[in-house]
């Protein structure tokens, strides 16, 4: 039988786990959204203003047939 005081697999031990992804950092690229409707700067008056030019928008993008990602 072992030791009840095991050391943990590195997968449990925090510190580990930062000294493995600092030794092997990784970059992954973001996907982006191709047909994202352009949206222009603006200031809204009240919260309700805000939310009524969201819905438009929203369903603006669902009328288009969603969004389209790339990797």
């Amino acid at each position: 039988m072992g030791s009840l005081k095991e050391t943990p697999k590195q997968s449990d031990d925090y510190d580990a786990k930062l000294r493995m992804w600092a030794a092997n950092p990784r970059v992954y690229p973001l996907p982006k959204i191709k047909n994202m409707p352009r949206i222009e700067s603006r200031k809204f008056n009240s919260y309700q203003e805000f939310q009524e030019w969201k819905e438009r928008l929203l369903e603006e993008i669902v009328a288009a047939g969603g969004l389209e990602w790339t990797t």
